[in-house]
């Protein structure tokens, strides 16, 4: 438990490396590595997602099990432990609600996604 963050961190880089695709080094322009961040990066919200979920859904037993706890022994157990697990396992349970609402939100409803061909660099003249 004690480094609990740097193993969910290891966890999450390794997440994110094991689903992105290789970048290709034969072009080197900035159009075609900018495709390629793009691509590589469209599952990252699916892996917050899934995380967000499993992280509330523990929280949520934990909580659970802290309140099973206050109820055994009131004095040993104060109830917020198990009230502030049961409020953060919830916050979890609502946060790819949340993102898909503000998306929507900012996107006009098109959740069709960034892709690739959606995203267009024109070079900038500043002379």
């Amino acid at each position: 438990m004690k480094h609990l963050h740097i193993k969910l961190a290891a966890a999450l880089t390794v997440g994110v490396l094991a689903s992105s695709t290789a970048a290709h080094a034969g072009d080197k322009n900035f159009s075609t590595i900018s495709d390629n961040i793009v691509e590589s990066s469209s599952s990252l919200p699916n892996l917050i997602s899934t995380v967000a979920y499993l992280g509330g859904c523990g929280l949520g037993v934990a909580g659970v099990f802290k309140l099973k706890q206050h109820v055994d022994n009131p004095g040993q157990t104060p109830m917020k432990d198990g009230l502030v697990r049961l409020g953060a396992g919830g916050g979890l349970l609502a946060l790819p609600f949340m993102t898909e609402a503000m998306t929507n939100t900012v996107s006009g409803g098109d959740t069709g996604g960034v892709t690739p061909d959606k995203v267009k660099f024109e070079a900038v003249d500043f002379n």
